[in-house]
């Protein structure tokens, strides 16, 4: 099954994949909201650079396993086992069904040129971002199911967006606009209904 938008023709695992992004970006801009309330610019600046410069690094689908590791070991440092394996557990089944959409391949000879060495490291960085944001949800186990879906997400939906045969402007224009406004939406949110920072990570 397929969701038609205008002559982009949208499967529903990278339609579940938008809105986790989508939500992660609302978390993130409601966190930047928080640090730039609580005049915690240069991280708040740090983090909206990530956000930013995500919409670039995610379509080259680099880092994604490596985020997701990383996303895996925050959720049991803050949160504790039980947690780490609901995110450990949602990763991989959504993992399992977006796999057949994406048929990697494996090149181990292949060397990395700067960009796609820049885009790694974004995707890593903007992955923890986004967990520690995440983990604004008040419930362990919401954030820890949110986490888990974010995780597979950051994994496949380079390939997935891939898939779609735009141009790279084009798949910018649809992450762009995508998380720009998730971003906003979550930034305006937070400013509106401010609450002090949930997290002691940043």
């Amino acid at each position: 099954m397929a969701l038609k938008i205008g002559r982009v023709e949208v499967g529903l695992r990278l339609l579940l994949s938008f809105i986790t992004i989508a939500i992660a970006y609302g978390y993130l801009g409601s966190y930047i909201s928080t640090l730039i309330t609580d005049h915690n610019y240069p991280i708040a600046s740090l983090l909206l650079g990530l956000a930013v410069a995500g919409i670039f690094a995610i379509p080259q689908s680099l880092g994604g396993l490596l985020a997701a590791i990383a996303s895996l070991i925050i959720v049991y440092w803050q949160a504790g086992l039980t947690p780490s394996l609901i995110t450990l557990g949602v990763c991989l089944v959504m993992y399992w069904l977006g796999f057949a959409d994406v048929g990697y391949s494996a090149e181990p000879d292949k060397k990395l040129s700067i960009i796609e060495i820049l885009s790694t490291i974004v995707t890593f960085a903007l992955a923890i971002a986004f967990t520690i944001s995440l983990f604004q949800i008040p419930s362990s186990w919401i954030a820890s199911v949110a986490i888990g879906l974010l995780a597979a997400t950051i994994t496949l939906i380079g390939k997935q967006i891939q898939y779609l045969e735009l141009s790279n402007i084009k798949n910018f224009i649809i992450l762009g606009i995508l998380t720009s406004s998730s971003l906003a939406i979550g930034f305006a949110i937070r400013a509106i209904f401010y609450t002090p920072k949930p997290t002691d990570f940043l």
